[in-house]
């Protein structure tokens, strides 16, 4: 490309992602697209009387971070604050994909030709979730058996959802209504996936005690529908499963070896978030939440059954430690608001012993405030082990599995900052991985998973995707109490337009504001691939 650049990024220690030329020390952008990458001097006949020029004074440069596992479509349009996508961008976030682990309000046609409208501030492409597609079909939420029909519609609504632009299908089945759901169904609901080149990406029917039988199911989705498969947050669920880390590996490098594809993704903390209904048995759980309210936990010995469940992981998983568990936030029945405690702290300050039948007493209730997440937490109960040993495969990416609502407190830090901690915690201070590695499974290899041709590298033509940090300080500074912008990430573009610079001597360095909703420097993407 000739004439002057947009953008000229000098003296930065770019890492590019591309085997053909992995290293450089400058780059330029036109266009939205990159025009340069190589040395100083040519970069600097880029250089004309309007270019923005960075001097990245030896930092490192990359491609744009792409996250294929987050929520951010739940909550899009309830803030217009949210189309910012503040969070994602502060931590190097240019690229997400939402509608996983089977959750949507709307369908993907819908929710993109929305965002035409108004352009988000990161590129952003979506799922069709499996839950949204039952329910659309008016499936019973506990109905185990579909008829011929059924399967049928969910098929032409998929099929809708992937000519639309879906990039795949998620699916939720430790949640309604995907826990009623059998492997037939969704091997003929993944097929229509594989139809249109696209993907299916699961949470799992377990991460815990079925951990080992729901990898196996779903490999065996991905060969009998032909789909390729992503395993979401990969994760070993309690104390009692750590064990089950290097057979959960052996399973899938045993179905690559095989030439299913299978692949996967992951959080780098040794806590997820939860809702009350995760502690339920799934046999008490499927008929809905409404029938578990409403009829099982009025049944003396059903209630018995369930509490015993609940008793029951809390000793497996956590040794019967109630501080493992803590709540983001939950006003009970007396009106206490309870913010970022422990159910053992909830429980010795209402002047309880902390025991795992009081802990069970407490979610269950919790449980009927459970609607639209209202009730939310964090759960210790996988180990840095696993996380490091996930963090070691090279077919698996890094994720938030996150939310877009910004600098909402109390909440899980993955939001504000799960990609820094990897790079400041994992290569920098616990050299678990070495820092390319790290890089490439947050660009290229989930670009590659997406089918993003012109993202996730930086070579000429690409997209303008690029992060500039600081090694030597990057890392998350988020804690359950209180969200914040990570340390070490400087300058953030998203096809070509500045979002982040915080070499600026006053505020934050966030650049976009609400004035800019009405056209964001994302762009909305739509599955690449035609129909085969």
């Amino acid at each position: 490309m000739t004439g002057p650049a947009d953008i000229v990024v000098l003296d930065a220690s770019v890492i590019t992602m591309d085997r053909a030329r992995p290293y450089a020390e400058a780059l330029a952008i036109t266009g939205g697209r990159i025009s340069h990458v190589g040395g100083r001097k040519e970069a600097e006949r880029h250089i004309g009387p309007a270019t923005d020029v960075i001097e990245a004074a030896g930092r490192i440069a990359c491609p744009g971070f792409v996250d294929i596992h987050t929520h951010t479509d739940l909550d899009l349009f309830e803030d217009p604050q949210y189309l910012l996508f503040k969070n994602y961008l502060m931590q190097g976030i240019t690229t997400v994909l939402a509608g996983n682990c089977g959750m949507a309000k709307m369908e993907p046609g819908d929710l993109l030709s929305r965002l035409d409208l108004r352009p988000p501030a990161v590129n952003f492409g979506t799922l069709v979730g499996h839950g949204y597609v039952r329910t659309s079909c008016g499936i019973q939420a506990g109905q185990e058996t579909l008829s011929d029909g059924q399967i049928e519609a969910m098929k032409g609504v998929i099929g809708k959802a992937m000519a639309d632009g879906a990039f795949g299908m998620s699916t939720g089945l430790e949640y309604i209504p995907g826990l009623s759901s059998r492997t037939a169904e969704l091997i003929a609901c993944a097929s229509v996936v594989a139809e249109y080149g696209g993907f299916y990406a699961s949470h799992m029917r377990s991460e815990g005690d079925h951990l080992l039988a729901a990898v196996e199911e779903g490999i065996r989705i991905g060969r009998d529908s032909g789909a390729r498969v992503q395993l979401s947050h990969l994760k070993t669920d309690g104390a009692c499963n750590w064990w089950k880390t290097e057979a959960v590996i052996s399973a899938i490098e045993a179905a690559r070896a095989d030439g299913i594809e299978v692949a996967g993704d992951q959080y780098p903390y040794p806590f997820f978030g939860w809702n009350p209904s995760i502690f339920i048995p799934g046999e008490h759980l499927a008929a809905g939440k409404a029938t578990l309210i409403g009829t099982y936990l009025g049944d003396t010995e059903r209630r018995r059954e369930i509490r015993a469940g609940i008793v029951d992981r809390i000793v497996r998983y956590h040794g019967g430690d109630g501080d493992l568990v803590v709540v983001f936030d939950w006003t009970d029945g007396q009106g206490r608001r309870w913010q970022g405690l422990s159910l053992a702290r909830i429980l010795a300050a209402r002047g309880v012993t902390p025991t795992p039948e009081a802990e069970a007493d407490l979610i269950l209730e919790m449980l009927p405030d459970e609607r639209d997440d209202a009730v939310m937490g964090s759960d210790l109960s996988t180990s840095d082990g696993a996380v490091r040993r996930y963090l070691s495969l090279p077919y698996v990416a890094i994720c938030t599995d996150g939310f877009n609502q910004p600098w909402l407190a109390p909440c899980h830090p993955r939001s504000y900052g799960a990609f820094p901690k990897v790079l400041g915690e994992y290569v920098r201070e616990k050299q678990a991985l070495p820092l390319e590695t790290a890089l490439r499974k947050m660009t290229a290899v989930p670009a590659s998973l997406m089918g993003l041709a012109d993202r996730g590298t930086l070579r000429v033509g690409m997209r303008g995707d690029v992060v500039v940090f600081d090694e030597a300080t990057v890392g998350e500074k988020a804690t359950f109490e209180a969200p914040a912008a990570p340390d070490g990430i400087e300058v953030v573009l998203v096809n070509g337009v500045v979002t982040v610079d915080r070499r600026m001597a006053a505020g934050d360095g966030f650049r976009l504001d609400a004035g800019s909703l009405h056209g964001g420097p994302g762009m909305v993407l739509r599955r690449p691939e035609a129909p085969v």
